[in-house]
Parts: C-alpha cells; sequence; structure tokens
C-alpha cells in the first residue's frame, strides 16, 4: 500500500490502542505502524538505581526533599531496582509514593512495607483490577498493623469519563472491596498524549460530581491542576446552607494552586531530566528540559537557575490570590 498523506484530525470518542511487545510495531490494514509512546512494560525504559542515587543525592542537599511519587508502570514491574531505589529514598529520610493500576499479592506487599501511600488508577475498560488492587493494598495495611498507609484512587474526570465517573462513585458506597479507600482523587484533563482524545468536563457535570461527594460523605480529592473548579464547585454547593461561608473558607484553605513550576515540586523523567511537571515535557518553553546528571549544584543551577525561576515567576502570577486566580499557564483545565 502506498502512503500518499498523512494528516492530523480532532477526535473525539475511545480510542483503542494495541498494545504489541517487544518494540509497540504491528500491521494495520497492510501498513506498518507503530505505537509512539513509553511503553510501560519490561521493554520500556527505567532509571537505574546507580542514575537514582546519583540524582538523589544532588538534590537533597541540603536535605530539603521529604518525598517522591514515582512513576511505574501499572504492575510495578518494570523496573526491576524498584525496591531498591524506594528504600535508598527511606534510608535517607525521603517517603516513596506510587501510582499503580493492576497489581499482585507480592506487589502489594512490597508498597505496603516502603510507601507513605499507594494510588491505583481507575479505568473504565477494567474497574476491577483497580477494585482488587485497593483491596490487595488496604488488607496487607491492615493485616501488618500500618494504619497510617493510605490508598487513594486515581478518577479522570472529563467528558468521555461522565458516565464512569458517577459509576464509581456509586460502587465505592457500596462495593465491599473499597471499604479501606482513604479518598477518591479527581484528576483533571490534560490534552496531551492520549489525553487528546478527549474533551473537559462540562461545568455543570463537574459541579453535580461534587455535590454527589459531599451530599454521600465520600473522602475525596483533587490534583492542583483543577484547583479552579473546585473552588467555583465548592462556592456553589456552600451557597445557602447554614454556616455555607464559613464551610467554604475552610475548604479554601484546604487547597493550593499549582505546586509545579518552581514551587515546591519538579518531575524528572527516566533519563534525568527536568521539567516542571510531567506535562510539560517537550511543551512551550520546555522543549528541552535539564540534565540533572550534567548539573552539580541543584539549588543553583536548576531550582534558582534562569529557567526555572522565570517559570516560577509566571507561575507566582497565576497564584497570587488563593481563591479565584489559580490556573495553569499552559493547559485550559
Amino acid at each position: 500500500m502506498k502512503i500518499k498523506s498523512i494528516k492530523k484530525e480532532k477526535f473525539h470518542g475511545k480510542v483503542y490502542n494495541f498494545h504489541c511487545i517487544p518494540n509497540e510495531n504491528y500491521f494495520a490494514n497492510s501498513v506498518l505502524v507503530h505505537n509512539c509512546y513509553k511503553a510501560n512494560t519490561p521493554s520500556g525504559s527505567y532509571m537505574s538505581i546507580d542514575t537514582f542515587k546519583t540524582i538523589f543525592d544532588k538534590m537533597n542537599q541540603p536535605r530539603t526533599m521529604t518525598q517522591i511519587a514515582f512513576g511505574v508502570d501499572a504492575e510495578c514491574k518494570t523496573n526491576p531496582d524498584i525496591w531498591k531505589i524506594m528504600d535508598y529514598a527511606l534510608e535517607n529520610g525521603v517517603v516513596p509514593n506510587v501510582t499503580v493500576a493492576d497489581i499482585d499479592d507480592d506487589t502489594a506487599k512490597n508498597i505496603v512495607k516502603r510507601c507513605g501511600a499507594c494510588a491505583v488508577s481507575c479505568y473504565e475498560r477494567d474497574k476491577n483490577r483497580c477494585y482488587d488492587s485497593i483491596l490487595k493494598l488496604s488488607s496487607e495495611a491492615a493485616k501488618i498493623g500500618r494504619h497510617e498507609f493510605k490508598v487513594n484512587m486515581h478518577l479522570l474526570v472529563s467528558h468521555q469519563t461522565e458516565k464512569f465517573v458517577f459509576e464509581v462513585l456509586d460502587d465505592i458506597l457500596h462495593d465491599g472491596r473499597l471499604a479501606g479507600l482513604n479518598a477518591v482523587v479527581f484528576l483533571s484533563l490534560k490534552q496531551k498524549g492520549r489525553g487528546k482524545a478527549f474533551s473537559k468536563m462540562d461545568d455543570d457535570v463537574y459541579a453535580r460530581v461534587i455535590k454527589f461527594v459531599n451530599d454521600h460523605g465520600i473522602s475525596y480529592g483533587s490534583d492542583s491542576c483543577g484547583a479552579n473548579r473546585l473552588m467555583k464547585s465548592l462556592q456553589s454547593y456552600y451557597d445557602g446552607k447554614e454556616n455555607g461561608a464559613e464551610m467554604y473558607e475552610r475548604a479554601l484553605g484546604c487547597i493550593e494552586p499549582c505546586e509545579s513550576f518552581g514551587m515546591f515540586s519538579l518531575y524528572l523523567n527516566v533519563n534525568g531530566v527536568y521539567y516542571p511537571c510531567s506535562f510539560m515535557e517537550g511543551e512551550g518553553d520546555w522543549k528541552e528540559g535539564i540534565d540533572m546528571l550534567k548539573i552539580n549544584d541543584f539549588f543553583n543551577d536548576v531550582w534558582n537557575g534562569e529557567k526555572v525561576r522565570k517559570a516560577r515567576e509566571e507561575m507566582l502570577k497565576c497564584a497570587k490570590c488563593n481563591g479565584g486566580c489559580t490556573k495553569c499557564p499552559y493547559y485550559e483545565i
């Protein structure tokens, strides 16, 4: 087959992706195609323990780091060094956290043993993998008496997942596997990568989601990207209620604007390259990141360096007035 042209088209709806080991190549209509995304499988790339130690030691001088949220594959098996990496963080006073989607009993034991918390992503294609993973984690924590260990659920809020979001919230009320769930965390849509196939959830629908969790006493949270929408929905929810103004002000005290862009968090990819957040890799002013393996003084060369300082100043313009001005400087959320 001769290919005459390739063009980009916008599409809103379900998109099916074939995961083909070992190199993500397959034939579609007699045309050889390739999945252009990082494969979170044993064939995907990962950071070695040696690279992690090198970067960690640079960043934690002086010892100001408190926690690391590790990005792993759904089963937490891609990186053979992951437990060594977490142990090194713990030995140096830094708490590891991780997000998974479909884990076995042994992985649950390793996570509960080491992490302060674990988030489990919930996907419409198979929510039971999420629910079973939450049960494994919460049961293991109860078994060994780690009551401070928290299990959260990550749930994407978008136009396409609207029905599924309410389905999951109803399950939280009735499915026994979720009895040990700490909170559901709503993730805002960023139209990057696979997110380009989705569109923003309507504001009135999002407000109904927030009303549902409040009315039913479901513990919930939101990524800081969605702070503005959450504040608006809570303001509407508490309006007219007894002590509503006081309750709204109390809620505002728990909501923070974006913590990235040189505020108090950062993102490193598997190659040890710094970006303000995971969604900024290769975007805007961050077509190229900062290679942490090539720098010596993290605080002066990176954190207080010109590029990060500029990003921080731009973010502060968006976050000066907590209660209405916080917003992402790059994505429409």
